[in-house]
């Protein structure tokens, strides 16, 4: 069970803290000895000594003394923040069993206006949180989709955000919208070349935009995403085309015409895009140029990571050649081979690029595919219809209306001169058929009509044969069914976000599988943490001193999971005020099944610095604790009674809404849940977590250390005389204690964490802080 509160400025700071140090190591060499005031005095001499030259670098690049001051910056900003209160914001818990998560999210769902007014009518009185509030419970997404930092951002915030983003997005939209009229200009060559450049260009300004915005998960994020680069790529793929080409040239041949500029534009696509992602210039100079160059393993690594990509920017590299397909296909059949010949070439290179190339990518599931499929599937297949109908009403596209006759002024010589200033002669006689200037193009503009119907021809211009007519009102009336169709679609969806505003709106897919998660092979958790692009691995935003390794999906080979736990940060910065530092971070807490004690079994987990002197030779009880929760178990703490959630009991005694009886974290007292076996059923039956006391008369329940083991608050602080005071800036976080044998954490056999094929996790979250608190 993971809760998280609203303290994103302090991890920000804290991950920013981390990427300094890390610049500031990266300009000293391996095994150099750095404190405050050697590296004060460094950062002072390289500033005093710096030319005209030197200044102007430091603008673009910052040194060392740009860095050490940016560090005292944050340093003192991360002693101010860790010192705020905080509120609780959501709630991830993992279920044992599928059949437990689906129980309780079908009769724990409410409307999100239930939620928020916090309306107790419309749920059961024995799940209302602390007796009095209603939470908003849904199913959670998968574990590595979650954005951490964005959780608490408010509806309006986000609502800005997009906003301009959407408006920069719609503003380079129109750019490369002229730059590509321009190149038409000059060759439909230049113009396919232009055209592909952009699409490949485009989505690395997309996914800047996009990082600006607050997204509560990855699904949202690359939804955001996909919908600029869609629309960027429709348009400027097959759009512009059509507004920058005449419509006289539409199947005329040559190589300045429609046809040719589709043929071009599908080469451009199949050739340029792939190639340059085969090559993959960027990722290839970094691996085979900068990483065999670079200072330490770290950096190398990162290096070698491979080249970042979304999955939104996949799907619309498909959706843009279908919709380009789509668009044409009425005056271009062929099209539809080149479109299949381009699929089957993209997915090979995507292929290779996905297991050789590019970085994992978070587990999305079908998010995205879903997405796709409901709004620009449908979209592309309304524009099949209204577009092939234009077309074909536009026959023969010369815009010229036949007469029966011609007129007897007309009779005789003509000389005519060609739009290439050629000059021939004509010869009009009796009975020959006469033609006049006549708009057929029924799109928008003078003479819209829709749908594109025989009738909608001008009277007196008349250009369909009767062939064409009957095709035409075919064409016409299906693209409004297939309008019609399709707009039912989405004023469905739409209603279904209403409804979902007013009451509950979860449905089990599928059957239970039957297995429980403690038996997957590969558990991944709700892990508070943060991407950095200057670590192989992310950096974490809660104490872990007290979670075994189980549940993590990720390992380093060289350094332990609390190199990365950057509570240790901000409690080294406090001088080891552990309790401080509690309070400002998430919490976490893990009950495997069928646990035992970890002494038993001999397992032993290390532990910083800065904790080092805690939960020495003591026992544990079945429970795996951290320093961070607020979440009930779902099975008893008494190893010898061990049951599972029954999610047919009263709600009050498996859930702790109402009744408390189970342990919770203690956010006063520091060693929470470090009980002697002997009293481990006592104390789990009479501590009241909501009580006036609940803390502050507790007991202490740790063994105090033997002599010969203390705390050492000058470990792998970098400090050569013990006697110096402690540096703010180096600490045991920045030096992980590996192996240590002075304390440890529960580890069972089974871990939790959350399924990633089954589902069986939910979140749950409260409108109010008093519902939220912890």
């Amino acid at each position: 069970c993971t809760v998280t509160i609203d303290n994103d400025l302090l991890v920000k700071a804290l991950a920013e803290r981390r990427e300094v140090l890390f610049e500031i190591e990266e300009k000293f060499k391996e095994g150099a000895t750095l404190n405050t005031l050697t590296l004060s005095e460094l950062a002072a001499k390289i500033e005093h000594g710096r030319q005209f030259l030197g200044r102007f670098k430091s603008r673009l690049s910052p040194g060392v003394p740009e860095l050490v001051g940016r560090l005292t910056v944050l340093n003192a900003r991360i002693q101010g923040l860790a010192q705020q209160e905080y509120r609780a914001t959501r709630v991830f818990c993992t279920f044992e069993t599928e059949n437990a998560q689906r129980q309780v999210l079908s009769r724990m769902s409410v409307g999100s206006m239930a939620a928020m007014k916090n309306n107790t009518h419309k749920i059961n009185p024995n799940l209302l949180f602390r007796g009095e509030h209603v939470l908003l419970v849904r199913e959670a997404e998968e574990p590595s989709t979650i954005r951490w930092m964005d959780l608490d951002e408010t509806f309006s915030t986000k609502l800005k955000q997009m906003s301009i983003t959407t408006l920069i997005s719609l503003a380079c939209t129109l750019a490369v919208a002229v730059i590509v009229a321009l190149c038409r200009r000059k060759s439909a060559a230049y113009a396919a070349l232009a055209i592909s450049i952009s699409n490949a260009l485009f989505p690395m300004v997309a996914k800047a935009l996009t990082n600006f915005e607050a997204h509560p998960s990855e699904s949202g994020k690359q939804s955001s995403l996909y919908v600029k680069i869609a629309i960027f790529r429709w348009v400027v793929t097959a759009i512009v085309i059509t507004i920058i080409t005449p419509f006289t040239s539409t199947i005329t041949n040559g190589s300045e015409h429609l046809l040719q500029s589709i043929y071009v534009i599908f080469f451009a696509d199949l050739v340029t895009t792939n190639v340059l992602q085969l090559v993959d210039p960027a990722s290839n100079f970094k691996r085979h140029f900068l990483a065999p160059r670079a200072g330490s393993q770290e950096r190398m690594n990162l290096l070698m990571g491979g080249t970042e990509y979304t999955i939104a920017e996949r799907y619309t590299n498909m959706t843009k050649t279908l919709f380009l397909t789509f668009y044409y296909c009425a005056i271009y059949p062929s099209v539809f081979f080149l479109c299949a010949l381009t699929l089957f070439v993209n997915f090979y290179v995507d292929k290779f690029s996905l297991m050789r190339t590019w970085k994992p990518a978070p587990m999305l599931g079908p998010y995205i595919a879903k997405f796709s499929r409901i709004y620009f599937m449908t979209t592309a297949i309304a524009a099949l219809a209204v577009v092939s109908s234009y077309l074909y009403s536009g026959f023969p596209f010369d815009n010229l209306c036949g007469g029966n006759v011609s007129h007897s002024a007309y009779y005789g010589n003509w000389k005519i001169t060609d739009g290439e200033g050629q000059d021939s002669t004509a010869v009009i006689e009796p009975g020959v058929r006469s033609y006049h200037f006549c708009n057929q193009f029924l799109g928008p503009g003078s003479n819209f009509a829709f749908p594109a119907l025989p009738e909608a021809q001008p009277s007196g211009s008349n250009w369909m044969t009767a062939e064409q007519e009957q095709l035409t009102g075919i064409y016409g009336w299906v693209s409004v069914g297939v309008v019609g169709l399709i707009g039912l679609i989405f004023l469905y969806r739409i209603l279904r976000s209403i409804q979902d505003l007013f009451s509950a709106s979860y449905k089990s897919n599928g059957d239970v599988q039957g297995e429980s998660f403690s038996e997957v092979g590969t558990i991944s958790s709700y892990i508070p943490q943060v991407n950095s692009d200057r670590f192989t691995h992310p950096l974490l935003a809660v104490n872990i001193d007290y979670v075994g390794e189980s549940i993590f999906d990720w390992s380093d080979p060289e350094r332990s999971h609390s190199y990365y736990d950057m509570t240790r940060d901000a409690e080294q910065l406090m001088k080891g005020d552990e309790d401080m530092c509690q309070t400002a971070f998430a919490q976490i807490r893990h009950w495997p099944p069928g646990g035992v004690d970890v002494e038993e079994e001999g397992e032993r987990a290390s532990k910083s610095a800065l904790r080092k002197s805690k939960d020495i030779n003591m026992k544990r009880t079945n429970v795996s604790w951290s320093s961070k929760v607020t979440c009930k178990t779902y099975s008893k703490d008494d190893p010898n009674n061990s049951k599972l959630f029954n999610a047919n009991a009263s709600t009050s005694e498996g859930m702790n809404f109402n009744g408390h009886s189970d342990p919770l974290h203690d956010p006063h007292a520091q060693n929470e849940a470090r009980v002697n076996t002997e009293n481990q059923q006592n104390d789990a039956a009479n501590f009241d977590p909501y009580g006036p006391n609940n803390g502050h008369d507790q007991q202490p329940q740790q063994n105090q250390p033997p002599p010969n083991q203390h705390f050492d608050q000058y470990y792998g602080a970098g400090l050569d005389d013990a006697n110096q005071p402690p540096d703010p800036m180096y600490g045991g976080s920045q030096n992980p204690d590996v192996n240590q044998g002075d304390g440890a954490s529960w580890e069972g056999d089974e871990g939790a964490g959350s399924y990633e094929q089954s589902g069986s996790s939910a979140t749950s979250g409260s409108y109010s802080s008093a519902s939220s608190g912890t």
